[in-house]
């Protein structure tokens, strides 16, 4: 029996609070806080692991001192790395870190509880605070307004990277990034917690935790699944409330790190290997001095196509990387894949749309221009709203290019340009800890690969006959996303430039490269 393809998506937020005893007396009364955050996506398999609840962890009133006084277990079980068996795998990881300033004469944000806290963003107060008009359903409508926020977020946060960053390839994960600054938000109050809301696009969606609580819900089945870990520092003093909403909203477990360096990286690295199944073996290399608190949260996405590509019929084809070069890849191809896919010529590109089981798609966008703006050709789409709009499935000869991908992107400069960079100066964190806390840095990594396999063969009574096969080919630069078919909420975000960077570039001659005449080699029958 075939293996199954699916996709799997990681993402790993960890946040490192770290503190230190002030240089002077006259600096006495406020600590050096980091904070780190790392967000990595897990297995389908860690969700049901990561539900059981830790023995020493308790909720509620004394949940801060059961914290401080116990020994909560600080490793996890050492897993068998093994191969990849799947056919789209996508891993992320994000990391932030938050230290605080307290070099002599630095500016400091007046924090504490003898500063009122100002009344201009009740996302967490208010209806939240005490669940009134917070319902556990989530109606369409609001699900609708989560998406196109994280369709917007993703179109700002692609321009930006595109800006700062000159590579081949893209891939990210929009879904976990705004988990991650989202959960942020919910430590942070003022200017910050409107500012986050803002940059996501979700400062209109009321009770927000308590949506992205039922949006994790609603996505938690086979093929998605979310996880969440707080380690706390011995005699850190985290407000309780934050570990309480942690763990409601975003199924943030508390644990206790032991104090040794060696065994607390061990441990953290060991969980973040177990969420992963191996595919980051690590996160961190090092533990800040007098570390305070890491939150790690794993997402894991694992697709089955629908129609599976035969690994007999994979050969060596071309990837035209602009006018002048190409690529040797190697090409999967189908002879009669149920696509749906449409030409759409006022935006002069085409997309198609792959299923996987269970109500979510890849979905392939192909300009005509090799030159055409990824972030732009995003946002017209996304202004269009052509990604629901597809006509019935046909049988298409298909060809698409195997990818192995590795990607890791610095997204401070980016999250600067977006109108956060307050993050990294002066942030009101007051909700997380008394004390200044300050973002450091902003990490994501990702892996993906495209392969073959797949569950079954096709769904005959949803396929359109014709007199003729359309084909559609993906032989040159494309986007692609990964689509939960029901919310329509974006999982994964990529831009292939280049699907074999480490090959050489070969020079073709003009006749061997695809024009616009060319391009309509991907056709639809009448």
């Amino acid at each position: 029996m075939a293996a199954l393809p699916w996709t799997r998506a990681l993402l790993c937020l960890a946040v490192l609070l770290h503190s230190r005893t002030p240089a002077s007396a006259q600096d006495e009364a406020v600590l050096q806080e980091r904070v780190q955050i790392q967000l990595p996506i897990s297995l389908q398999e860690f969700s049901s692991a990561i539900a059981q609840p830790d023995p020493a962890v308790t909720q509620g009133p004394e949940a801060e001192s059961v914290l401080v006084n116990s020994n909560v277990p600080s490793s996890v079980p050492e897993i068998q790395e093994g191969p990849l068996d799947g056919t789209l795998l996508q891993c992320s990881t994000l990391e932030v870190g938050m230290p605080c300033l307290t070099d002599e004469g630095t500016a400091k944000p007046e924090m504490g509880p003898d500063k009122p806290e100002e009344q201009q963003n009740s996302s967490l107060e208010g209806e939240e605070e005490a669940g009134r008009g917070c319902n556990e359903d989530l109606p369409p409508e609001k699900m609708r307004m989560i998406a196109e926020a994280m369709l917007k977020f993703t179109v700002d946060l692609v321009r930006e990277v595109e800006l700062e960053k000159q590579q081949d390839n893209l891939f990210l994960s929009p879904l976990s990034i705004t988990l991650a600054l989202a959960h942020l938000a919910l430590g942070a109050a003022n200017h910050t917690e409107k500012a986050l809301l803002e940059m996501l696009h979700l400062e209109k969606v009321p009770c927000l935790h308590q949506a992205l609580s039922q949006v994790h819900r609603q996505l938690d089945k086979a093929m998605l699944s979310v996880a969440a870990r707080l380690y706390l520092q011995k005699g850190f003093q985290v407000k309780e409330k934050f570990l309480e909403d942690s763990e409601r909203f975003y199924k943030a477990k508390p644990a206790l790190l032991s104090g040794n360096g060696e065994e607390d990286l061990a441990a953290i690295n060991n969980w973040v290997k177990e969420a992963t199944r191996g595919q980051i073996p690590k996160i961190l290399s090092e533990l800040p001095v007098n570390v305070a608190m890491i939150l790690l949260n794993a997402v894991h996405f694992q697709g089955f196509w629908k129609t599976k590509f035969d690994p007999e019929l994979t050969e060596p084809g071309m990837f035209y990387l602009d006018d002048e070069f190409a690529v040797s890849v190697e090409m999967m191809k189908a002879p009669k894949y149920a696509l749906s896919w449409y030409n759409l010529d006022s935006l002069e590109v085409q997309v198609a749309r792959f299923p996987f089981k269970g109500n979510m798609s890849f979905v392939a966008i192909v300009p005509n221009h090799f030159e055409r703006n990824v972030s732009q050709l995003l946002s017209d789409l996304c202004q269009a709203c052509h990604f629901s709009d597809f006509p019935k499935e046909r049988p298409t000869m298909v060809k698409m290019p195997k990818l192995h991908l590795q990607d890791q992107l610095e997204l401070n400069q980016a999250i600067s340009q977006l109108g956060l960079g307050e993050l990294f100066s002066s942030p009101d964190f007051r909700r997380i800890a008394e004390g200044p806390l300050f973002v450091s840095s902003i990490w994501h990594h990702s892996a993906l690969e495209l392969a073959e396999t797949g569950v079954e063969a096709s769904a005959a009574t949803s396929v359109v006959m014709s007199r003729s096969l359309s084909t559609f080919i993906l032989n040159q630069p494309f986007v692609f996303l990964i689509l939960d078919d029901t919310t329509g909420i974006p999982l994964f975000f990529g831009s292939i430039r280049n699907p074999n960077p480490s090959a050489p570039k070969q020079r073709k001659e003009q006749e061997e490269l695809p024009d616009k005449q060319d391009l309509a080699h991907n056709t639809i029958p009448k």
